[in-house]
């Protein structure tokens, strides 16, 4: 569980909380208006600009990548994958169908079966390294889902604030309603600027850093076996490992 997540989300309950009592927020801020043009523009726009997939793995894989912590399993993976190599230097490598099916979502598992299967130390490299790699770049384009949507819900929130001033223009000859036409107009823009800065940018930024320690703690556990495939001494192992962590 990542910690840093879940004090900004509480943090952001408490800023809207204490917005709303003390008067700072209010109900007018958000309208229709500003509703149907930002949200509905937006989704809209990004129907078009990306493919459906990634907009479905934007909103399936948000939990996960918002609050699972690799750096927790970083520090797990130097006993594991030194005990690993302990039991390989006395068995061989088939001590290796006991890898922890599980640890880093199946990935050492994956790792582990190449190298039984292939025992082949340049093969695997290759192939895990290009699943690393490809892993990653899916990762980013889910990462530019929300960065996508943090430049384009400004962009909608500035049409509504013009379409809400054409609005207002139109009824310039009946004063009494220029004030509520123009807060109808200006909230648009709120409602973008706040969408993008409150929700769609941090998350990007969560992913780009999330994608940053799955790389590294999947190179972690590729170097682990590649070591163990190599016959290196667990301490060799080890020590390679502890170098990720520093």
């Amino acid at each position: 569980m990542d910690f840093g997540t879940i004090v900004g989300l509480v943090a952001f309950a408490a800023f809207i909380f204490y917005g709303s009592v003390s008067g700072q927020f209010s109900a007018s801020l958000v309208d229709a208006h500003a509703v149907f043009v930002v949200l509905g523009g937006t989704l809209v726009a990004m129907l078009i600009n990306t493919p459906f997939r990634y907009l479905v793995k934007a909103v399936t894989q948000l939990r996960f990548l918002m609050f699972n912590d690799e750096s927790v399993d970083m520090r797990r993976a130097v006993p594991l994958l030194t005990a690993l190599a302990e039991d390989c230097r006395g068995r061989g490598l088939a001590a290796l169908k006991e890898a922890d099916p599980l640890f880093a979502n199946g990935f050492l598992a994956r790792v582990s079966s190449a190298a039984l299967e292939y025992n082949d130390y340049n093969f695997v490299k290759h192939v895990i390294e290009q699943e690393i790699n490809q892993a990653a770049d899916e990762t980013n384009e889910v990462a530019n889902v929300y960065r996508t949507l943090g430049v384009l819900s400004p962009m909608f929130g500035l049409l509504g604030t013009l379409i809400g001033i054409i609005g207002v223009l139109k009824q310039l000859s009946d004063p009494e309603s220029v004030g509520s036409a123009m807060a109808v107009a200006i909230s648009s823009a709120f409602f973008g600027i706040f969408l993008a800065n409150m929700i769609c940018v941090p998350i990007a930024g969560k992913i780009r850093a999330r994608i940053w320690l799955q790389v590294r703690l999947k190179s972690m556990i590729l170097d682990g076996i590649l070591e163990i495939m190599k016959g290196s001494i667990p301490m060799v192992v080890e020590r390679r490992l502890q170098s990720y962590m520093e």
